[in-house]
């Protein structure tokens, strides 16, 4: 029997060396049978340039010329191109280990649909072993979906899925991030969690999406609601407190981006599901300038890296 063919995105935008390394991530893989979709965001020849000079036929470089220029419309992009039986991501400013797409596919025999595996964090070019992802999970083994939908699995993961989960799928360009809207898909069928360190995520970066989502900070908002949206009818239930802060956060950005009625719908709504002091803190705060609560954010995610929460 053939091995089954794979498809590796890697959405990219002005970034050369580092997507040089996730490429070679994807060359090196121990499954072969693969194709390797580089989605280009950028005006420039560069990166197709670097990808002709790869010499690797299982490239395919295709230039993002009828999606929303963003992340989420890059990614589209690159879904509109995909041949392979599994698919899986891998950001250009990350890397995969070599065993990754492998090690996921002899899970996948287990009978499974979908594979979510560590991801090892990098910053300032080191790794010290610390697992980007959080779980609820100890070992390998079926993840839940009420786990999930509840909050309680978050974090970085390295995933690899069944095409058929985007054969009529496509990320919603009004979001920035928002990958929740595919992921909570995988929960409709059997996940794996398989505990070992798949794939190598750098962190602190300045170019980061996560460092520079409140340049978006509208789509950001958007991308929060969704989420609590499609989660509501198992987390009203089971973790109420999860869909507040999904709406807090949405409050959040779209304090940031000026959409105040926004703002003050999202905190209410929040409130409503249920009162924290997260909700709480912000409601008391709400009337203080942007540029002050996210210097007050930003020390908060200071302290707790700090402190190792």
């Amino acid at each position: 029997m053939s091995e089954p063919k794979v498809s590796v995105i890697i959405a990219t935008r002005n970034r050369p060396e580092l997507l040089k390394k996730a490429i070679k991530s994807a060359q090196n893989q121990t499954h072969k049978n693969l194709q390797i979709i580089v989605s280009d965001d950028s005006d420039g020849n560069e990166t197709e340039n670097l990808c002709a000079n790869l010499n690797d036929e299982r490239i395919n470089y295709v230039k993002n010329t009828t999606h929303a220029k963003s992340p989420n419309g890059n990614k589209n992009n690159a879904l509109d191109y995909v041949v392979g039986e599994y698919v899986c991501f891998c950001d250009d400013d990350d890397e995969l280990l070599p065993n990754a797409v492998a090690q996921c596919l002899r899970c996948v025999n287990l009978g499974y649909k979908c594979v979510f595996a560590d991801a090892l964090k990098q910053s300032d070019g080191v790794i010290n072993g610390e697992i980007a992802g959080r779980s609820v999970y100890k070992k390998s083994g079926e993840m839940s979906k009420i786990d999930y939908h509840c909050g309680r699995i978050g974090g970085e993961y390295f995933k690899l899925f069944s095409r058929e989960f985007i054969d009529d799928f496509r990320f919603d360009e009004l979001s920035f991030g928002g990958e929740n809207e595919l992921y909570i898909r995988f929960f409709e069928d059997r996940v794996y969690y398989c505990k070992s360190p798949l794939y190598i995520y750098r962190i602190n970066r300045d170019d980061s999406a996560t460092k520079n989502a409140h340049k978006h900070a509208k789509m950001v908002a958007h991308a929060y609601i969704k989420t609590a949206q499609m989660c509501h009818d198992i987390a009203i239930i089971h973790e109420p407190k999860f869909l507040a802060l999904q709406y807090k956060n949405a409050a959040y950005y779209a304090k940031i981006s000026g959409q105040y009625s926004l703002m003050l719908w999202s905190i209410l709504k929040s409130l409503k599901i249920s009162i924290c002091k997260e909700n709480l803190t912000f409601l008391l705060v709400s009337f203080l300038p942007s540029s002050f609560m996210m210097k007050l954010s930003n020390l908060r995610v200071k302290i707790k890296q700090k402190v190792g929460i």
